[in-house]
């Protein structure tokens, strides 16, 4: 009996050390100059979503028949590149112009929004 006990056992213990078995874990490395691209480019896309959230631009938009909706994802289909470019005009674009500085990123980002859509 107490080598059917032990039998058992063993047995037992090989086939939940079989079934347990699982795939090995990859974990990956990215570097330190994409880590810091993807987080300017995140912070950058964050400056503009902030932008056309503001009210005048959200009218804006809807003057020339584009929804929040519609300039939200026409915001996310933007490259990294095109969000940096989007972002540093709007770092450029002097603090109290003729037109002031968040305007003039608005019509730039309006602009970049139509085009696309008229594609």
């Amino acid at each position: 009996m107490r080598n059917i006990l032990n039998i058992l056992v063993v047995y037992i213990s090989v086939m939940a050390l079989v079934i347990s078995q699982t795939m090995p874990a990859y974990a990956g490395l990215i570097e330190t100059d994409q880590f810091l691209t993807e987080q300017v480019a995140n912070q950058d896309r964050e400056t503009i979503y902030e932008i056309i959230n503001r009210n005048e631009a959200r009218d804006l938009l809807e003057q020339n028949g584009v929804s929040k909706e519609q300039a939200q994802e026409r915001i996310a289909a933007l490259t990294d590149e095109e969000v940096r470019v989007l972002a540093q005009k709007f770092e450029e674009l002097p603090a109290a112009g003729g037109i002031g500085g968040g305007a003039a990123l608005l019509i730039l980002v309006l602009l970049v929004i139509i085009l696309a859509l008229a594609k």
